[in-house]
């Protein structure tokens, strides 16, 4: 298997995303959330100086962390973080809010870019596949979408080949593109 993995979480509210991340995190050993609408449970931290310390702490050990920041210059103290950290996932909800169609947060872009390198991986969640740089979409291993009806999103996912019809799916049923094995080794669910 590859050294590290992007995973695309795609659909429109209260189509199942997060509980679909929430519920693979078992299988996540050492992880990081983003969680700006306060969905998560677990040690959570709003201060990067703070998160820092105990990552400081914890780095040759499993951790689980949530982190909500308060401020927008405590964001780019946390990004400057989790490029320093190896062998971990960092989990993005919201990721529109640093990596929009025309530009990618640079430490987002420099995680998506080299992650590789050091065991970094990336689940990134949005509602909407237009709102997101394609670079980061291009650069994912792995696409999971829930039901599709926008005609813009639709078209947006003409260019993939899902194992499911995007527009057919029932509520909370969700299709994936790519790596099968990130879906079902890594995130343990089941791809009938």
């Amino acid at each position: 298997m590859q050294n590290n993995y992007i995973i695309g979480v795609l659909g429109k509210k209260g189509s199942g995303k997060t509980e679909f991340v929430k519920s693979s995190l078992a299988n996540i050993k050492r992880y990081i959330v983003i969680d700006p609408l306060e969905e998560y449970p677990g040690v959570i931290f709003y201060d990067s100086v703070e998160l820092f310390a105990f990552i400081d702490e914890v780095r040759d050990v499993d951790f689980k962390i949530i982190y909500r920041p308060l401020e927008e210059e405590d964001e780019e103290n946390f990004f400057r973080i989790v490029n320093e950290i190896n062998d971990y996932t960092l989990i993005m909800e919201e990721v529109d809010l640093w990596c929009d169609s025309y530009n990618i947060h640079p430490e987002l872009n420099e995680l998506t870019r080299y992650g590789r390198h050091y065991k970094r991986n990336l689940i990134w969640i949005s509602r909407n596949p237009f709102e997101i740089n394609r670079f980061l979409t291009r650069q994912s291993d792995l696409l999971v979408s829930f039901r599709q009806t926008e005609p813009r999103d639709l078209e947006y996912f003409k260019h993939y080949t899902f194992n499911k019809n995007l527009m057919t799916m029932k509520e909370f049923e969700f299709a994936y593109w790519g790596d099968r094995d990130i879906i079902t080794k890594i995130l343990k669910k089941k791809t009938a």
